[in-house]
């Protein structure tokens, strides 16, 4: 019986996440300062557009 030698290839790539919450129809961002200077999290509003699940599947192309 032979052994075979595999290669194991990691992924470099890493996924910059940060802590969100909705309120009615706004989304809102962990300021990063508020992580060590304030104990007091801080909140910041940002751009954010609701798109349904339709138009997402209407937009998707099948290969």
């Amino acid at each position: 019986m032979s052994k075979k030698k595999f290669n194991k290839v990691y992924s470099q790539e890493v996924i910059d996440t940060q802590p969100v919450f909705t309120e009615g129809n706004k989304v809102f961002v962990k300021n990063k300062t508020s992580f060590k200077s304030n104990p007091k999290d801080q909140w910041s509003p940002i751009k954010f557009s609701w798109v349904s699940v339709a138009n997402v599947q209407d937009s998707l192309v099948l290969e």
